[in-house]
Formats: structure tokens, sequence, C-alpha cells
């Protein structure tokens, strides 16, 4: 079997055999150049080296498929497993099929709108637009890579796809979250209950909510230590699509954070203390929960409430309205949901509601009326 991407044998006689392409005089024709090595790592430099002089000596700049590859290459380092597996993924299903072929100085801006044509056609428009900028994003981070990295003068397009704007959160009403938290006290001895009531109460990710232990709960001090999530990620073998939960470390710096433990949520939790082993929600075959399987408990739950459906991640929004309803600031409020960035708590959850707004001008016009007087 090949490495994934890389295009390197083992040989029945041990050694390992690496393939490039090279130029051919026949239009459209590929020749592959076999590089030999007595170790997979041999072989490995020996490509690289290979490729290097082929696109430095004018034989021609590398195709797309071998630009990904290289950037893949020495750029995983950096990466998670996941999200390397993730990028080979989107390259080998969306990417290299319509591109993989394509120099890399030939992928202009034309050449992205057309991709992207493409795909939503291939698609039937399953795309969503972020999604779409996401895949470009990947192309445009290869071209960079090979212009800044290795020195070649392409043009690097402008991303073609814009991604939608965040919109404003339209909560539940405040009837349905009463009934809804009064159902999930009432029923806080079962475990998806707990768990979500624990979700709505420190704004926390489904997937935090899976990876959560008791260890990572001090009681004393009246914090919770979010430091890792679940993930469902694709595995490197098997079929394309079959994929299985993992706790890994969140991405970012800012997703590991100590929530502090409010009024509400301590006596539950010092009620249902197990030992540190455990985790808040358990799975089934996993000493975690599945986030699919916490989805699906979830929804289950509204129809026993009677309520409209809406997704578990409305309950972190649920949560920061709250604080910011409460008079938090919002700096406290973007580090207790784990934001990179300031700005993304402001345009979710800083905005007046009618009501507010009608009060503000009642005061206006009450300052008015004052002033009308004292004049």
């Amino acid at each position: 079997m090949p490495r994934r991407g890389e295009n390197i044998y083992k040989r029945k006689d041990g050694r390992w055999e690496g393939r490039i392409w090279k130029e051919t005089s026949i239009p459209g024709k590929r020749s592959y150049l076999s590089i030999y090595g007595k170790t997979y790592k041999e072989a490995k430099e020996k490509m690289k080296t290979a490729r290097s002089c082929s696109w430095k000596t004018g034989k021609g700049l590398p195709k797309l498929e071998e630009a990904a590859s290289v950037w893949i290459d020495e750029k995983k380092v950096c990466w998670k497993p996941t999200t390397c597996r993730e990028y080979r993924y989107i390259l080998d299903k969306h990417v290299i099929p319509w591109l993989g072929d394509a120099r890399i100085n030939n992928i202009d801006q034309q050449t992205m709108e057309s991709f992207v044509s493409l795909l939503l056609k291939e698609q039937d428009n399953g795309l969503s637009a972020n999604y779409l900028s996401y895949i470009c994003s990947i192309v445009i981070r290869i071209l960079l890579h090979m212009k800044k990295k290795h020195g070649y003068g392409i043009p690097v397009p402008a991303n073609p796809v814009i991604k939608s704007k965040k919109c404003q959160v339209i909560l539940p009403g405040g009837q349905a979250m009463s009934k809804l938290e009064e159902y999930l006290i009432a029923n806080s001895g079962r475990n998806a209950d707990f768990g979500i009531l624990v979700a709505l109460y420190t704004g926390i990710r489904i997937g935090e909510l899976c990876a959560l232990t008791w260890k990572d709960i001090d009681l004393k001090e009246g914090v919770i230590y979010i430091r890792n999530n679940v993930q469902r990620v694709r595995g490197d073998g098997g079929g394309k699509n079959k994929t299985h939960t993992v706790i890994q470390t969140p991405k970012t710096s800012d997703s590991v954070r100590v929530v502090p433990i409010s009024p509400m949520l301590l006596p539950l939790l010092e009620k249902h203390r197990q030992e540190d082993s455990r985790h808040i929600i358990r799975g089934s075959r996993n000493l975690w929960a599945d986030p699919r399987t916490v989805q699906y408990q979830f929804r289950k739950i509204l129809e026993e409430c009677g309520l409209e459906h809406f997704n578990f991640h409305m309950l972190r929004h649920v949560f920061a309205s709250r604080c910011i309803e409460k008079g938090f600031d919002v700096k406290s409020v973007s580090e207790i949901l784990g934001h990179s960035d300031i700005r993304l708590t402001m345009e979710l959850y800083v905005h007046s509601s009618v009501q507010q707004k009608k009060m503000l001008m009642n005061r206006f016009g009450s300052y008015l009326h004052q002033g009308d007087r004292n004049g």
C-alpha cells in the first residue's frame, strides 16, 4: 500500500520506490520517474530533491497535486493529525479531481471561479458558501506556500467565495427555555439530562461537554476546567467516509479555559458527584459519549417537552445572551465562552432587545421633558 498522497511504495525486494511525474513530448500523456531508497525516509528525501531540480531547471512548474503533497509534507508537523486527515480528504474529494493536473502558475482568478462553478454543479448545490470558501482557501494556501517557501513567482488569486455573515442569533422564547430548564432539573438524575443542564449553565460546546470528566470539576474552588473536546474524525484507512470519535485538545489556546460554576449549578454538581475518572456524560461503548448521540437525546427531550426543535448549540447562545442581559462585560463573556476574538462575541450577542430600546427611549423622553421644565 502507498503512503496516502505521497506515491511511495515498499517493493518486494525490501526497497522503497517513489514516483514523480515528468514531462513528455506527447501532450496530455503522463510519464513517471522512479526514485529508490533503502528506507521510506531516503526515498522521500530523494523525491523531494528530484522535484526541486526539475522545477528549478525550467522543466515545468509543479502541478497542483504535486504542490499539495509538498504543502502537506512540509506543514503537517504544525497540525494535529485530525487536521492533516481533513485536508487530505478535502483535497482528494474536491480539489485534485478538478485542479490536480493544473500547473500552479495557471491557477488564476478565472480558474478559481470556474472551479467553484464545477463544484456547485457536481455537488448539486449541496455545499454551503462557507464550505466552498474553505475549500478554496486550501488551494490558495498551497499556492502561497509554493510562492513564499519555494520562491515561485506565481499569481495567487483571491478567494472567489464570500463567506456568509454571521446572523444575529434568534433565541427560543423565554417560556420554552423555562419549560426545558424545569424538565432538565426534574430529571437531572438521568445521564443526558444532567449533562445538557451543565451545558445550559456554563455555555460549553457539545464536544467539550462530552470530554468533561469529574476530575475537571473543582467544587472547592467553584470552577470547571475546559481542557479537551470530543471530535468526530475520519480514519486513516478503510472507507473514505468512515469516522470515529477522539478526545483531543482544542485547536486554539483560547478554548482551554476556566469556567466559574454558577450558584444554580453548584448544588447539582455536588449532588451527582462521581469518581474523577468518569465522564459527566457516559457513552455506551466508549468512556465518553458521542456528540451525535447527545444531539439525538437532546432532540428527544425537546419532543418530550412539546417544544419546537432547535440545535444543541443554541444552549450556548442562550447562556451568553443571559450573561449579557445580566450586565456581564463582553470581555468576560468572551473568555468564558472561549472565543478567540472578542468581536465574535460582540457580533453574536451584544444587541438590544425591543423592550430595552423602549426603556431607553422612555428615559430619553423623560430627560427632554425635565429639560423643558428646567428651562
